[in-house]
């Protein structure tokens, strides 16, 4: 029989009792090639274990009160999930429909909500989607939950069949690689967790290379993070807004509400001790100057109008400008910078098309007259820089984000 509080009350008791004192497996996914840093990146936050990673993303376990930070801190991550049905077998609809019936709905979802389902099936006997589909809303009915609420709170579950074996996941934060729900995009606008992944390989990057030095490796490590860091192509500003905000320590997820405050299992006063702990905004300033440019003028005023959004304008240098007509020693001079970086999504494909260059080109052409700067860019065809014999490409991670592939490329350019 279907576990179905008898009442508000009953289903808050429940709750406390089975909900949030227990450990809870979640799924953290991301794009192909960034598993490595989600899984760092979940190693900070408090209570976790039991990580395994697979393509694409992450299963950990962790305390209920886990997933606010999480949802709070993540970069990484394009969404986060809570288990509620794990590996339960299937091979027919009426076996899966029973299987369903057992989940203890009520304590994760609304009585009313307007549920979305989506459904992968591989390698499994039930394939029709739509049944699937009708099978799980079937279940929630059983519990007395009305998934078809058009005006109600948006829910998503994720219900997987993967030989024969049945697994539905509940979205707690919905995308993730939206910071905000208002922000103005370029032609070359980029996902915010692609960008924060790029800075993450960036900093790591330089950071081991530090560690490698024969003298004091932690004093080398601090010293080792750009104290100047400039995007020549910087579009909406994505790369420099991820920058800013991993080095102020600002959490990605401070200006977004997760679809999971919807839910009866939320707790907002543990979600406002989480903001308080983990959201609080610093009085410090950069210890990097970060500039931008872009050719389009109407494109920097995108990259002002985001960045001021995110309250982060004041700590941004922005400005008019060809990629090919800049003069990187002088902005070196001018900076006193010792270990600048240029940091950037350049354009290719049709885009670069529209500046009238080939993309490897006018990359090249650019890094070319950036003597003495480290870079940390995203680029389809790291081979074509390496050619370049300024050029040093010291490590490439290829990545596919969006459906398309392409590479974090890191090195530097020779003085």
């Amino acid at each position: 029989m279907p576990h179905v509080p008898s009442s508000d009350a009953a289903r808050a008791r429940a709750i406390k009792r089975h909900v949030w004192p227990a450990r809870q497996r979640f799924v953290a996914t991301c794009a192909l090639g960034v598993e490595p840093l989600l899984t760092d990146e979940l190693r900070t936050l408090d209570g976790v274990e039991a990580i395994v990673t697979r393509p694409g993303g992450a299963l950990f376990e962790a305390p209920f009160d886990t997933l606010y930070a999480a949802l709070l801190r993540l970069r990484l991550a394009e969404s986060l999930r809570v288990s509620l049905v794990t590996s339960a077998a299937a091979s027919s609809f009426p076996m899966l429909f029973d299987q369903l019936t057992r989940a203890r709905w009520a304590l994760w979802l609304p009585r009313r909500c307007a549920l979305t389902v989506r459904v992968v099936s591989r390698a499994s006997r039930l394939r029709d989607r739509e049944g699937l589909e009708h099978a799980l809303r079937g279940a929630l009915r059983q519990h007395g939950l009305d998934p078809d609420a058009a005006e109600a709170a948006p829910m998503t579950l994720h219900l997987r069949l993967e030989s024969d074996r049945a697994s539905v996941s509940l979205d707690l934060g919905g995308a993730l690689y939206r910071r905000s729900g208002d922000k103005w995009v370029s032609r070359t606008t980029i996902r915010e967790t692609t960008a924060a992944a790029l800075v993450t390989a960036a900093l790591n990057h330089a950071a081991d290379r530090a560690q490698a030095r024969p003298d004091d490796a932690a004093a080398a490590r601090a010293s080792a993070a750009p104290d100047l860091v400039f995007d020549p192509f910087c579009g909406s500003g994505t790369l420099l807004a991820e920058a800013l905000e991993l080095e102020l320590g600002l959490a990605p997820g401070r200006r977004r509400q997760p679809p999971f405050a919807a839910s009866p299992a939320w707790r907002q006063e543990r979600f406002r001790h989480a903001l308080r702990q983990h959201a609080s905004v610093p009085d410090a300033a950069p210890r990097a100057r970060h500039l931008g440019s872009d050719a389009d003028a109407e494109t920097i005023t995108i990259a002002r109008r985001n960045l001021g959004a995110a309250g982060l304008a004041q700590h941004v240098q922005l400005e008019v400008a060809r990629a090919q007509a800049l003069d990187f020693a002088a902005l070196k001079r001018a900076h006193a910078a010792e270990r600048p970086l240029l940091l950037s999504n350049p354009p290719y494909g049709r885009a670069a098309t529209a500046i009238g260059a080939p993309p490897d080109e006018l990359l090249r052409d650019v890094l070319s007259h950036a003597h003495g700067w480290r870079f940390a860019l995203l680029f389809p065809d790291p081979d074509a820089l390496a050619r370049h014999a300024r050029i040093e490409v010291e490590r490439r991670l290829p990545v596919v984000t969006g459906g398309l592939r392409i590479a974090l490329v890191l090195g530097s350019v020779r003085g």
